[in-house]
């Protein structure tokens, strides 16, 4: 007795399209130096004015097996999920969820004070606080109009 009827994903014609104009048209932050592993980490990259902030769902993965680091203007994060034993009578219908290692890397602009760069791990959620420089922050000019 089958729990899910098993159809495989149609291939889409345009995936390799979007990869080609992804790779062309991302900028600093947005343009990572490796590809995903196969494994999920999907990131989300937000402004402010006085900083940059990252936040990965990165669940079913331990605080001590999470790095973060940067090494000449690349923010890299890595980690380990540990695989789960599976009992040989074990019968398995369907199987995403995905054990091994993980990493994603991103250029760095040149405003971010990589010396008070800070990250956050709680709750399977990543976040890391990127501060912009004094000369990178927004400013506001009132200009008057005649």
């Amino acid at each position: 007795m089958t729990l899910i009827k098993w159809s495989p994903k149609p291939a889409n014609v345009f995936n390799g399209m979007d990869n080609i104009f992804n790779s062309i048209f991302n900028d600093d932050l947005n343009y990572y130096l490796n590809e995903n592993t196969g494994r999920s980490m999907d990131v989300d990259i937000k402004e402010s004015d006085t900083s940059f902030t990252l936040t990965s769902d990165i669940p079913g993965v331990k605080k001590k097996n999470i790095t973060v680091s940067i090494n000449e203007d690349v923010l890299t994060i890595s980690g380990v999920r540990e695989s789960m034993r599976d009992d040989e009578s074990d019968i398995y219908h369907y199987k995403e969820r995905s054990r091994g290692t993980f990493s994603r890397s991103f250029t760095l602009p040149e405003c971010i004070l990589e010396n008070k760069v800070k990250a956050n791990f709680k709750d399977g959620i990543l976040n890391v606080e990127l501060p912009k420089t004094e000369t990178a922050k927004a400013k506001q000019i009132d200009i008057k109009v005649s």
